[in-house]
């Protein structure tokens, strides 16, 4: 039974005064084992359309990750695993060097508490480096990149030089995006009335598998739903091609 499944049949079900008085109720250590065993672990879902078993991603997380310490996973889901850290510098390193790709499939992590449940969970947000390019000297700055960032998705930070300027042949920003919606190629940026629009070419650094026709991240052309998009000579053309990706050696 699919995890929604799950979720609407509990919402459905009438509960008996006899049943509302047999609550659960558990003692402080056994709370706490399970409050400890969950700040040392991270749950995360492997975006594939074919099956991962558990033991490929632990024979390949500390190659992958880069861990110092042991883990241990367990699988919890469809493609749904969670990783529990020996070493809190690893669980740290892995939420904030993102994002991971296991095979190019990209993979997100999420932290949880003693209150998450499987059903909750929700893998939409991705953190990401972006480079702007083609962006006019005037807006390398901190407040561009924010205007820029909060058009793409949800402005995080932006890379400067130890004078905290923005300046060089792009500007880095980290946006939060929405991973269900397309990447966003291209923005039109107006200096003032009379002036022509720029237009901002937008490159991603170390993203995964995406779909080279509707700019997705998680599956490939051959998987993808969506029709084609037919030019003027009625060919399929790809609207996300490999410009879309940036170098993953950064020099600004």
């Amino acid at each position: 039974m699919e995890q929604y499944e799950i979720v609407q049949l509990v919402n459905s079900l009438k509960i008996s005064t006899e049943e509302d008085k047999d609550v659960i109720l558990l003692d402080g250590d056994i709370s706490d084992v399970g409050r400890r065993k969950l700040i040392a672990s991270l749950v995360y879902k492997v975006f594939s359309t074919k099956v991962i078993p558990r033991d490929l991603f632990r024979t390949q997380a500390l190659r992958i990750l880069k861990l110092i310490g042991s883990v241990t996973v367990e699988l919890i889901g469809n493609n749904l695993f969670i990783l529990e850290f020996s070493s809190q510098m690893d669980q740290n390193r892995v939420l904030n060097n993102g994002p991971w790709n296991l095979f190019k499939n990209l993979i997100m992590f999420a932290e949880v508490d003693e209150t998450t449940k499987i059903t909750e969970l929700s893998f939409t947000m991705l953190e990401v480096w972006i480079q702007v390019h083609n962006i006019p000297l005037a807006c390398m700055n901190q407040s561009c990149a924010e205007r820029i960032g909060n058009l793409i998705g949800t402005f995080t930070e932006v890379a400067t030089r130890l004078k905290r300027e923005c300046w060089g042949r792009f500007m880095r920003i980290q946006v939060s995006i929405d991973i269900s919606k397309p990447l966003e190629r291209l923005l039109c940026l107006s200096l003032g009335t009379g002036l022509e629009l720029e237009t901002l070419l937008l490159m991603y650094e170390r993203i995964p598998t995406f779909c080279h026709q509707c700019g997705i991240l998680g599956h490939l052309v051959r998987d993808c739903l969506e029709s084609p998009f037919l030019g003027d000579n009625g060919k399929e053309i790809l609207k996300f091609g490999a410009l879309i990706l940036a170098s993953t050696r950064v020099g600004r």
